[in-house]
């Protein structure tokens, strides 16, 4: 079975390439898994704005935030 590899960053649509831009900034490269929401617009927006509510200041800390996503990739068996 073949994987799919995702879009890169030259063969996407202005408001995806801004997102992927900002992402490469903030996290310094963009993962496979980035890429491949990156396939439907409507998807990556949706992912953006939900690791954004995630990391953003709230009832929980950060580190326990971290811990709980931490726990559910490795239930999931999340590679990334």
């Amino acid at each position: 079975m073949s994987r799919a590899t995702g879009v890169q960053e030259n063969r996407t649509v202005a408001g995806t390439r801004h997102i992927l831009a900002k992402v490469k900034r903030k996290l310094g490269r963009v993962s496979p898994g980035m890429r491949i929401r990156a396939l439907d617009p409507k998807l990556l927006r949706a992912s953006v704005e939900m690791d954004f509510y995630i990391v953003s200041k709230g009832e929980l800390p950060g580190t326990l935030k971290e811990l709980a996503q931490l726990k559910v990739a490795m239930m999931t068996g999340c590679p990334f």
